[in-house]
């Protein structure tokens, strides 16, 4: 008896006649040989059965390789991201801390929406982080009135307040979602008050109050890598 678990039908048929074999089918399309794979077979592979004999053949409606619907992957942890990918037949690519090595540890957001059907062993890309990012206090305005709000422009002076992230690139470079490639902008750390300047040369998603994402050298200026994400200032 052959191995038919995963064939498709028109496999079956010529595996079969080649075999001088008859099967009857059960499950959804097998009444209108409408049917896509197998998922269960009697007798069972190695089996040896006589000529012309017949199997039965348990199959299924469902196209194996058609469209579906991507998963939910915000706030699942990196193995669990693996786990609903893997079983949705489909695939991803992490920008963000730790995507470059693997380490990352949870999803932030992803670039597919959740319910969205797209083709079988479809990539799409999720951005990560090395943790998820805390509740962020308020925290006034570092010499701005408290009037202001966060992302106005005083005197020519624009900034933002919000969480920066790192990842693996150019040292002395970033990427921002809201400014141009090329504007030179500074981040202040708002509760070390340390500060360093980068150059635009990336661009990042929109997403929540993230503002900035640093390459792994700069963001270590101001805090542990391990961190992940921090509050902080950024002006231009």
């Amino acid at each position: 008896m052959p191995d038919l678990i995963g064939r498709s039908r028109v496999d079956v048929y010529r595996i079969m006649r080649n075999n001088g074999l008859y099967f009857v089918t059960e499950g959804p399309g097998s009444n209108i040989d409408r049917w896509f794979e197998v998922t269960a077979q009697s007798p069972r592979p190695g089996v040896e059965i006589r000529w012309h004999g017949e199997a039965t053949l348990t199959v299924t409606n469902v196209n194996p390789k058609g469209p579906r619907a991507v998963p939910r992957l915000i706030d699942l942890t990196h193995a669990e991201a693996l786990l609903a990918m893997h079983q949705a037949q489909l695939y991803f690519d992490p920008v963000g801390p730790g995507s470059s090595n693997g380490t990352w540890k949870v999803v932030l957001a992803q670039s597919v929406a959740p319910g969205t059907k797209v083709a079988w062993h479809a990539q799409i890309t999720v951005r990560v982080a090395m943790s998820k990012p805390a509740a962020i206090k308020p925290v006034a305005p570092v010499a701005t009135p408290p009037a202001v709000a966060a992302g106005s422009v005083i005197n020519g002076t624009g900034f933002k307040i919000g969480v920066a992230t790192w990842y693996n690139y150019i040292p002395g470079r970033c990427a921002t979602w809201y400014l141009p490639k090329g504007t030179k902008i500074t981040i202040r750390d708002l509760f070390t008050g340390k500060a360093i300047t980068c150059i635009i040369s990336d661009r990042e998603w929109h997403s929540g109050n993230h503002v900035v994402d640093l390459s792994e050298t700069q963001f270590a200026q101001l805090a542990p890598l391990w961190k992940g994400v921090i509050s902080v200032k950024v002006t231009w």
